[in-house]
């Protein structure tokens, strides 16, 4: 039996022992309350109210959709739109060492800034996290969210990102889907991205651009052989995780400028997964309020842009003339 440091661990250790259920594969064998991870610095700790209830998610066998800070914040943003919309309930949080201390004051109430939530149904659980996580303890938080889903009896987890790219992306642009399903019939082979006009396009290549983001958050997208990319940071690492555990994983990734919050972006990766990636009736959600919010940022950002176009334009005509006066002056 591993060694475990923690007290949750140690006891947690000790009812296996005694059940003698050591199989992580076999969910049904497997009862916890609380989920840590082998070296005892990350926990998932249930909520008072989830812990009555915690069957029904099992016999769901949910889908985990996760979310985090990066271009555009995309992916935070829909996993809170989903939260709102499907009237979600927390039903864990994350606790760790290795995540910056703090909280997040949301809606009128203080929250962990690492949440699992769950919606009615017990059918789709959203994965957020809204604080700095060190590079050193992305491991640990992941062999926990890893051995929480294995109970928990999860089909599937797909995570949201942007792919950072210069300027401000088209309305039309299209998301890119890679599936770690070798049979899944909705990965997209022959589109990606161009970053020259940041549409979607046939090339046979994916143009690369490293967003310049904290360690644990950053995601980087590289060539190097035909629809070959790269995907690291937290995101990346969930999705290796799933596939060296056996879960079925999918990333969504979509154009979004860094730094500049995307709500066009995050509706078009909710309408993908809704539309495209799975049938569940509960992820069909409207997002018609996001690609409002989108339509008038980018209003806004464009206004800026103009106005700073034309205080250079201002800027370099009163050079060019206090130039042409000079010369005047001095022949």
């Amino acid at each position: 039996m591993e060694k475990i440091e923690s007290k949750g661990i140690k006891n947690t250790n000790q009812k296996l022992k005694a059940e003698g259920r050591h199989n992580y594969d076999d969910g049904n064998n497997v009862d916890f309350t609380d989920i840590a991870a082998v070296d005892g610095k990350t926990t998932i700790k249930l909520t008072n109210a989830f812990k009555k209830n915690k069957t029904k998610l099992k016999n769901n066998n949910p889908i985990l959709i996760a979310g985090f800070p990066g271009p555009g914040f995309v992916g935070s943003i829909a996993t809170s739109y989903i939260i709102d919309k499907l009237n979600m309930q927390q039903i864990a949080c994350v606790e760790s060492q290795f995540i910056s201390p703090g909280v997040i004051y949301v809606d009128g109430k203080l929250r962990h800034p690492f949440r699992l939530y769950a919606n009615v149904h017990h059918n789709v659980c959203v994965l957020v996290c809204e604080a700095p996580i060190l590079i050193h303890g992305i491991y640990s938080l992941l062999d926990t969210v890893i051995r929480w889903s294995i109970n928990n009896h999860v089909k599937e987890v797909l995570v949201l990102e942007g792919i950072p790219v210069q300027g401000l992306p088209n309305s039309d642009r299209e998301p890119l889907i890679l599936s770690g399903n070798e049979e899944d019939e909705n990965v997209i082979g022959s589109k990606v991205i161009d970053n020259t006009n940041h549409t979607i396009s046939s090339n046979n290549n994916i143009q690369s651009q490293d967003q310049q983001a904290d360690a644990s958050n950053k995601i980087i997208i590289s060539s190097t052989n035909q629809h070959t990319a790269f995907i690291g940071g937290i995101s990346g690492g969930l999705l290796s995780s799933c596939l060296s555990n056996g879960i079925q994983c999918t990333a969504v990734l979509v154009p979004a400028p860094s730094g500049i919050p995307d709500p066009e972006g995050a509706a078009i990766m909710i309408e993908t997964v809704g539309k495209i990636i799975t049938d569940n009736e509960d992820l069909k959600i409207d997002v018609k309020k996001l690609r409002d919010e989108g339509a008038s940022l980018k209003v806004r950002m464009q206004e800026i842009i103009r106005s700073i176009q034309d205080q250079q334009q201002q800027a370099d005509h009163q050079v060019t003339q206090e130039q042409q006066q000079q010369k005047s002056i001095y022949g």
